[in-house]
This record gives structure tokens, sequence and C-alpha cells, in this order.
């Protein structure tokens, strides 16, 4: 797939001298005051606009082509994440940098999206949400480990990279920023690959422990809704409490997550096989309510409740499936419950698909061999991402990798440790540099 940049000629290069052991990277200095920089941008999403146009300027600045694009949703392909629901696309750009290589390697593409979400309570943190306040080797701020962090761990890469091959290398190395990952998962990768931009392969930037993880969940977004009848809290009696009825959905949930840890006979054998790679987290398959809304007026009882959620899939789980098993379980715990008396809707408003890469696959190999006795042990990741959107759309050999942990992300005193970082991004350099030099499979440039 050719990548379009705007205003650029990308003029063939030849390969330079191997990249030195271990990559020369920016001072510490640098590196802090980039993620600074990146941090005080509050690009909570709707409001990435800001913080992605800095960085193409950045990039041009050092000598990056860069591309920078709005695109406009109805333009886009059909796929499922066109008709989730999400903040609309104006004003939101995409933007992909590119180091421009000779064309006679494969090519790989960081993705990171650009948007966080929001510190709504600072004063509940300790260090201002959008200072990078350091302490410690640890830089505090929302977005330090989702995913501005990882997304610094790139970029370093990229600098070492440019510096080391000053003829560039075989292959293109590219970084596409994208608008949306919290809002509705896929949508901004969309874009990117809707503009032209291809690889042969992908690393999505997420906290991972700066292990390489070879899996990503898919996963459901759901809204439930319980109707009861409203009357007023003195004859309540008389009426039914909505509330009532979510009590024992709430419930029900936490049931299922525990029933859904074994698979059903019926399921595919490449789940069975994907659940190995998730097998050390607690649940294999998690619902998380986070909204539940409800009540219209003070003193009476709940005509309607609702809750929102995500439930978390194992990558080859098939969607439409578990969407009829969630929604048939649920149904039936609560009519045992009430005795059919609950009057429940169930709807889902967004999907996104997992990945999974086969640890055998050359670019999985071409990974452990250039990270050395650092190789991963390959697992998955325990969260949807971006990582689905081109596994599932071309096949293209993708990993999930970046410094940080998910037990930092969206909490408050979010942090990364900035040697992570920075170790992160010398490894990453490595894998690259492997990469590029392999030979492309079909002779033309993606």
């Amino acid at each position: 797939m050719e990548a379009t940049t705007t205003g650029y000629n990308i003029r063939s290069r030849t390969a330079g001298k191997p990249l030195a052991s271990p990559p020369c990277l920016p001072p510490l200095d640098q590196t802090r005051q980039l993620l600074q920089k990146l941090i005080s941008f509050q690009s909570v999403s709707g409001g990435e606009a800001p913080m992605v146009r800095y960085l193409a300027q950045w990039a041009m600045d050092r000598g990056f082509l860069a591309d920078c694009f709005e695109t406009d949703e109805a333009t886009l392909p059909a796929h499922p994440c066109t008709k989730a629901k999400h903040i609309p696309l104006a004003g939101r750009p995409s933007l992909v940098i590119r180091l421009a290589g000779s064309g006679t390697g494969r090519t790989l593409l960081f993705n990171a999206h650009s948007d966080v979400v929001d510190a709504p309570k600072p004063e509940t943190w300790q260090h201002s949400p959008w200072a990078g306040e350091l302490e410690n080797d640890h830089l505090y701020g929302r977005g330090a480990c989702d995913t501005k962090g990882p997304l610094v761990s790139a970029l370093l890469a990229m600098c070492e990279l440019k510096s080391a091959y000053p003829d560039g290398l075989p292959g293109d190395v590219l970084l596409e920023i994208i608008p949306g990952e919290e809002d509705c998962v896929g949508l901004g990768t969309l874009t990117s690959v809707h503009r032209g931009v291809g690889a042969d392969a992908v690393i999505i930037l997420e906290p991972t422990e700066s292990k390489p993880r070879c899996a990503s969940r898919g996963g459901l977004r759901f809204r439930i809704t319980l109707r009861g009848k409203a009357v007023h809290g003195t004859v309540k009696w008389l009426g039914h409490d909505a509330l009532t009825d979510m009590r024992l959905a709430l419930e029900a949930l936490d049931d299922m997550q525990i029933a859904f840890q074994s698979l059903p006979h019926d399921i595919s054998p490449h789940s069975r096989d994907a659940s190995k790679l998730f097998a050390g987290y607690p649940f294999m398959r998690p619902i998380t309510v986070d909204r539940i809304q409800g009540g219209n007026w003070q003193g009476m009882l709940m005509e309607e409740a609702t809750c929102e959620g995500y439930f978390e899939l194992l990558p080859t789980d098939d969607l439409p499936d578990w969407r009829e098993i969630f929604t048939r379980e649920l149904q039936r715990r609560l009519a045992t419950q009430t005795g059919g008396r609950a009057n429940c809707r169930i709807g889902f408003i967004e999907e996104y698909a997992g990945h999974l890469t086969d640890p055998d696959d050359v670019f999985c190999h071409t990974v452990s061999q250039a990270m050395g006795e650092q190789a991963p042990d390959w697992q998955g990741f325990n969260s949807g991402c971006e990582a689905g959107l081109r596994w599932g759309l071309f096949g293209t050999p993708t990993l999930v990798w970046g410094p940080g942990s998910l037990a930092q992300a969206h909490g408050a005193d979010e942090y990364i440790n900035i040697q992570d970082v920075r170790k992160t991004a010398m490894d990453m350099a490595q894998v690259a540099a492997a990469w590029t030099k392999l030979p492309t499979q079909d002779g033309r440039k993606k």
C-alpha cells in the first residue's frame, strides 16, 4: 500500500553502517522536556489538534517527512468503528512521520493515539496532571504512560535511527499519531489506512511494561437499560424500582465474568489456543461497568436505570457470537432472579477487534533476535487497542509495546519511569534496524 506524504518527495537511499550498540540517544534532559511538553497539551479526546500540530513541526524541524491531515468519517470505508458512537473527526488531525528508506527493505510502522482521558478532579492528584513533574525518575501527568511515554520512546528511536543511518535504512520507518482511541477504538487508525499508509509490520504503542506483546483483546461496549414504574417514595409498594433490578443485573455480570473463565463447548479451537496467551491474568473475559445513570426526580422510585461498560474478549473470539452469549446469559439470569418481571434492554454501541500474531511469525523472531537476552516471553496485552484494525483487514503482523504499566493508566498520579522510556527506545531502534534490513516479500515499496 503506497503511503502519501503531502508536500514531500521521498528520495531513494542506501543503508548506512550497522546501528551502534547500545544506541546513543539524545540527552536525558531533552527526553524529559519533550515528554513534559506533550503532557502539557490537554489532549483529551476531541482536543488533540494542538499537540498533533506541534509534533508535525517538531518532526519537520528534525528532517523527518510529515503528513498532517484531517478526515471526514463520511469518506471512510464501511467498518464497525465508523458506526460506533464517537466524537466527530472534524478538527482532529492524524499525523504520519516518516523516516524514508531506499525501498529495498521491509517497512515498520509505529502507531500511537494522541488523545488521553480527562483528569476532572486535579485536587485528587499529588502532582499536577498537566505539568509533567519529575520525581525519582517518575514523570507524572495525564497520558504519561497512556500513551505519551511510549510515543516518546518511538520518537527517540526514530531520531537515533536517523542519526545512525545518515544515508537511510533499506526500509521506511513510520510513526502514525491518530486521534480518538480513548473515544472509539480503531477509528483513528482507519483514517491513516484510508490515507494509504501501509507497512510490513506494526508496533502499537501502549504501556506493556516494556515487553512486546503478540496479542490484544477484542471487545464490546454494552448498554443495559432496566425499566420500572416510578411512584413517590412514600408509596413505593405501588411502583417498581428499576434500581432494584439494576442491583441484580450487576450481580449477574459479576457471576458471568466468573462463568466465562471456561470456554463454551461450541467456541472455536482458535480461541482455546488464544486463551493460553492470557492465562496469566485473573479474568479470561473481563466485564467492567464504568457508568450508571438513573432517576428523574428526588423522592421517586427510578423509572429507568442504565449502565454501560466493556466486555473484553480473547482476540479470536467471534464478536457476534459473544454478543448473543452475553445477551442470552444476562436475560436468563435476570428472568430467574425476578420471576420474569425484569424489563431489560441490552444493546451494543461499540466493538473492536483483537489481534494475535503467531509467536513463530518472522516479525516475532526478528524482535526476539534483536532484543537478545531481553527477548520476550510471548503473552497477550490485557486490553483492547488499535492493534486489531490492520491485523484484521490485512493480516499485518502486529505487536503491542511500550514502557509503563496499565496499573498507572487513567488513574490519579499517572506516571512513567523516564529511564524505561529511554531503554525501550533503544530496544525499538534495534528492532527497527533489524526489520528494515529484511528484503520485502514482493520487491515493492510499501
